[in-house]
């Protein structure tokens, strides 16, 4: 999604319980989280927090290209967000076809009703009736509807879940390779990541 939508902040809700009241801009960001499934196998998602600027494209397309699943996140207060999720649905349908999972997430849902740009019903129509996506909307801010959306992508994917913290096994941020290796580019070699994931952009 573009920048200053709540991308960081949902991730952050869900994984680590913790809302990120001051922005700070976004290269890309890994993180890890481990689920046991009712049949007691484990679900490894990888989580990757995109940029919401253009300054990668490059990136973008290969996150695009090595994704198992996409949450497309828009503010329901901004409609130009509406549109980049619009753009970036046809990106990854060209890319990679219709049947891949994608959740469209309005974000930011706890605003007054007077001041939404984008309305619950319309986007749901669309993102449900005509685009064949899951469709969900949150508040990052009062980590309301966080698990909904999550639950929604796996439902897209056709995992069977238990996304409970009862049963969360592990949580983490992976190391920002680019940062470490003292690049100014996220580098390819951080998405080379374990079997059996669902990676999430």
């Amino acid at each position: 999604g573009a920048a200053r939508v709540g991308k960081s902040s949902i991730i952050s809700q869900f994984l680590y319980e913790k809302y990120l009241s001051r922005y700070k801009q976004t290269v890309e960001d890994m993180h890890r989280g481990e689920y046991e499934l009712p049949d007691g196998s484990c679900l490894t998602l990888d989580i990757l927090d995109t940029s919401g600027s253009y300054q990668f494209p490059a990136m973008r397309a290969l996150s695009i290209n090595i994704s198992g699943a996409f949450i497309l996140v828009y503010a329901v207060d901004d409609e130009e967000t509406w549109l980049e999720v619009e753009r970036l649905r046809e990106q990854i349908v060209t890319a990679r076809g219709r049947r891949v999972p994608i959740v469209i997430v309005g974000n930011k849902a706890d605003i007054p009703e007077e001041k939404r740009q984008v309305q619950q019903k319309e986007a749901q129509t669309k993102a449900t009736l005509e685009w064949g996506c899951g469709y969900a909307e949150c508040s990052a801010k009062n980590n309301e509807g966080i698990l909904t959306v999550f639950k929604q992508l796996l439902r897209q994917a056709n995992i069977e879940y238990n996304l409970s913290p009862a049963v969360r096994r592990r949580r983490k941020s992976l190391p920002n390779y680019a940062s470490s290796q003292g690049q100014n580019r996220p580098s390819t070699a951080r998405y080379y990541l374990k079997r059996h994931s669902c990676t999430v952009q």
